[in-house]
């Protein structure tokens, strides 16, 4: 690869010692970063430089918590419960061709993109998925050059925590529920060939592919499913990506299967340990939270997505205090309408303060942004990512200095959280790469991208009638 230098451009580092360098440029070599200083740099033949001044320059983003199927939902529903959320999201995303799959993985790396961030973790997909499901979504993940870890979602046990009570269906709408296949399990040993065949031909590629068996929720799927995700995961060293306790009816349902918290269950089965990391983590006790910091696991929080859907605000501040791994993420985008990290950084840092009486008490900045980058790096199972220091990857973003957010710079950490929320992004690299130039993606066309997303969801509603009549009927009767 061409050596790359940023030079002039104000450098929100994030290191060790916290520095930020005005008049500072970054060396960029074979996609990590050689050289961090001030002052004039050495410009050699053939090195792409990118002239930095009126930009400052920051660690890009790390999303740990997305679904790319849902790419297509901004806006979609308004007061939903989460039960009827989950069913109508199923009809507008299943059936999907593998060139259906490619068009919302980009459309997913162009908002996240877009607003700063280089690496994420795609739990994918919503339904039972074929071999020909994961190769899509990972050939397009590949083509975006972004850093992206594919958690295979999958269930082998029941929905109960969205399920209607019984006697709500009627029989008619029972037997509609099982003639469209709607949240159809997946068997244990289909489950075993296709995960293991994808991180064997995909986790590791090019360093930015990474591949996690991915439980739906550890309530939804067996003892043994769940005991196979440890078993690949340490077979092949991944991580295991999850959902976990977003809302009280899931921690309600845990406690009578197993008579005792969900997080207890997965230390009790041997399987909780550092390779977890668990999205939302609404419902924690103050033991779950020993038990997970015990082991070492990262919570994926996604405020937002928890207020927008009213299933109750994480304790990131206990969490905090307690030693845990946190990162950040947005959910998808029918959860939360957009994969603005900075929005969702926002969100960690406020929505606890009014509740705290002292304000020393309260998530910083600085505390928010380490969630945002080496945080998500953790739950990635990425080293030296998330931070602008020699050694460490290459994953940058330039913002303009000349907009509302940052007019006057005072405070680079304290805007980054409060003030931006992605439109002042100018440039996204990874790995050294330079995969969005002055707004806009440089390995896909975003405009034809558009206009394919937006025939697709006319084409997938008028496919999916029969699974749109289904769970709508359902979502009325859990609304």
């Amino acid at each position: 690869m061409t050596a790359l230098l940023i030079r002039g451009a104000t450098v929100l580092t994030l290191d060790a010692a916290d520095r930020v360098i005005e008049d500072g440029h970054v060396l960029v070599r074979d996609g990590v970063i050689a050289a961090v200083g001030d002052g004039d740099p050495v410009v050699e033949p053939g090195m792409r430089v990118i002239e930095g001044r009126g930009l400052l320059l920051a660690p890009g983003l790390v999303n740990a918590h997305t679904h790319s199927q849902s790419s297509t939902l901004s806006g979609f529903g308004d007061r939903l419960s989460h039960p009827a959320f989950m069913w109508l999201t199923q009809a507008h995303t299943a059936r999907r061709t593998p060139d259906e799959t490619r068009l919302a993985v980009l459309l997913t790396a162009w908002a996240a993109l877009s607003t700063g961030t280089t690496a994420l973790i795609d739990h994918f997909p919503g339904q039972r998925f074929s071999s020909a499901d994961i190769g899509a979504a990972l050939s397009a993940w590949h083509e975006t050059g972004m850093r992206a870890v594919l958690g295979l979602r999958f269930f082998d046990g029941d929905f109960a925590d969205i399920f209607p009570a019984p006697g709500v269906l009627s029989p008619t709408m029972m037997a509609a529920l099982q003639e469209v296949e709607l949240l159809q399990p997946q068997p244990l040993g289909e489950l075993r060939e296709l995960a293991a065949d994808a991180i064997v031909r995909w986790h590791g590629r090019d360093g930015r592919i990474g591949v996690f068996p991915a439980p739906s929720n550890p309530d939804r799927c067996s003892d043994a499913a769940l005991l196979l995700c440890a078993e690949l995961a340490e077979r092949y060293d991944t991580g295991i990506h999850t959902h976990l306790l977003e809302t009280r009816k899931q921690a309600t349902l845990a406690q009578a299967r197993y008579g005792m918290t969900t997080v207890a269950h997965l230390q009790e089965l041997g399987v909780l340990s550092d390779r977890w990391s668990c999205a939302h983590c609404v419902w924690l006790s103050e033991a779950d939270i020993g038990l997970m910091v015990e082991a070492g696991a990262v919570a994926a929080l996604c405020p937002e997505s928890n207020a927008r859907l009213g299933v109750g605000t994480a304790a990131i501040p206990a969490m905090r205090d307690a030693g845990m791994r946190l990162a950040l993420g947005t959910d998808g985008s029918g959860a939360n309408d957009n994969q603005s990290m900075h929005e969702a950084m926002r969100a960690a840092a406020t929505l606890h303060r009014a509740g705290l009486k002292e304000r020393g008490d309260w998530v910083s900045a600085r505390q928010t942004l380490a969630m945002a980058t080496i945080g998500g790096a953790a739950a990635l199972r990425q080293q030296r990512v998330g931070a602008i220091a020699p050694g460490w990857a290459a994953d940058l973003v330039l913002y303009q200095l000349d907009h509302p957010a940052w007019t006057p710079l005072n405070d680079p950490q304290c805007q980054m959280v409060f003030s931006e929320s992605g439109s002042a992004v100018e440039t996204v690299i990874v790995a050294g790469e330079v995969l969005l130039d002055g707004g806009r993606p440089t390995r896909f066309d975003p405009t034809a991208l558009a206009q394919e997303v937006r025939a697709m969801a006319v084409s997938l509603r008028r496919r999916n009638a029969d699974l749109f009549a289904v769970a709508t009927a359902i979502a009325d009767s859990v609304q």
